[in-house]
């Protein structure tokens, strides 16, 4: 397989059946491989022993899992509060102004302004997405 860096510092490679291959670094520090929603089951050190075993198919790529929903609010790295819902990440962020609003999957809720980040996670709860 020929593979090439992109932007992000990934690997990216197509298989024989034409299917793209991407080897990433996730959150614990380790390189793994991702196909058409399977991830490999295992993580390796490096990026090039990530992409030898996906080459010798010596990797299993399993299905995904599901993010389960987060049952409270924690702090977000930007500032505000976020949770996740039904597989959809919910914010409550500050405007310049002082008042808080809430953000589903990245795009405002309209008119839902509050004086609190306790009020707007309150209203966040108890929206029908």
């Amino acid at each position: 397989m020929d593979w090439t860096e992109n932007n992000n510092g990934n690997y990216v490679a197509e298989d024989e059946d034409y299917e793209k291959i991407t080897v990433f670094i996730d959150k614990t520090g380790r390189w793994r491989g991702i196909r058409e929603e399977r991830i490999t089951e295992f993580g390796y050190p490096t990026a090039d022993e990530a992409m030898s075993a996906i080459e010798k198919n010596q990797v299993d790529f399993v299905r995904m899992r599901v993010r389960a929903d987060t049952t409270d609010w924690r702090p977000a790295k930007k500032g505000g509060l976020y949770r996740l819902r039904h597989d959809q990440i919910i914010t409550v962020k500050q405007a310049k102004s002082g008042s808080w609003y809430i953000s589903i999957q990245g795009k405002l809720v309209e008119n839902r302004w509050f004086q609190t980040s306790e009020e707007a996670a309150r209203c966040a709860d108890s929206l029908h997405l």
